[in-house]
């Protein structure tokens, strides 16, 4: 959701008229009101973890957003993810998560 509030915050301070997130971003980037480096960081994060939305949404048939809790079908979704280990998969979304909220921070602050 982080990633959304960036988008959404430069559009109204830009005056943009974007409703797709991903390319609210690119424009970000290209206009400079992102820094390049915040900005790639934010757009690969939040590329992977709407992948893993949408892997997840597939496998639960539900419409289902957050990981399961329990160990089982955690796994199938990191396998599915292209995880071998949960452990690895859950470290990887943290760091997508932590990647997202270190820009937001800055781009709100």
């Amino acid at each position: 959701m982080d990633a959304e509030f960036v988008a959404q915050t430069l559009c109204l301070a830009q005056g943009w008229h974007e409703p797709n997130t991903l390319r609210a971003l690119q424009l970000g980037r290209e206009s400079n009101a992102l820094m390049a480096e915040d900005a790639d960081l934010l757009i690969e994060s939040y590329r992977k973890l709407r992948r893993i939305e949408g892997i997840l949404r597939r496998w639960s048939f539900a419409g289902e957003t957050l990981l399961p809790e329990d160990p089982a079908p955690l796994y199938r979704v990191a396998i599915r993810c292209g995880f071998v280990r949960t452990e690895a998969f859950m470290k990887a979304v943290e760091g997508y998560r932590t990647n997202i909220r270190a820009v937001y921070l800055k781009v709100m602050n």
